[in-house]
């Protein structure tokens, strides 16, 4: 592969941004941790990198709140079956609504779980 100023010359690095070969002459000095082949890219680098945190960060408060909302619905089902054991004796209720408030617990020990994974 031969560098993109330099048709002569051969590449000895890749634009981490474009794909565009580099020579040892156009890699900036110091040399950085990615390479990058000009301030187009390398602005473009950053913001693509300040998008994924973004989204990074957005991912994690939408795991916090599914764990929140499984523990409220977890809650109002356990409440509802303690409802129908009193009032409504029916055996069907009573381990429906008890086993959904147990599902929707492990589901939101799942979420928090998830949510710890994804701390920074």
């Amino acid at each position: 592969m031969k560098c993109l100023k330099h048709s002569g010359t051969d590449a000895v690095a890749v634009c981490c941004h474009c794909g565009r070969a580099l020579c040892a002459e156009c890699i900036p000095k110091p040399i950085p941790l990615r390479m990058i082949c000009s301030t187009q890219c390398a602005e473009a680098l950053a913001r693509n990198e300040q998008a994924l945190e973004t989204i990074l960060y957005q991912s994690r408060q939408t795991v916090q709140a599914s764990a929140f909302y499984c523990y409220v619905c977890a809650g109002l089902s356990a409440a509802a079956a303690v409802v129908a054991w009193f009032m409504l004796p029916s055996p069907f209720l009573i381990l429906f609504t008890g086993g959904c408030a147990v599902v929707l617990l492990i589901s939101g020990i799942w979420y928090a779980r998830a949510a710890r994974k994804q701390a920074p």
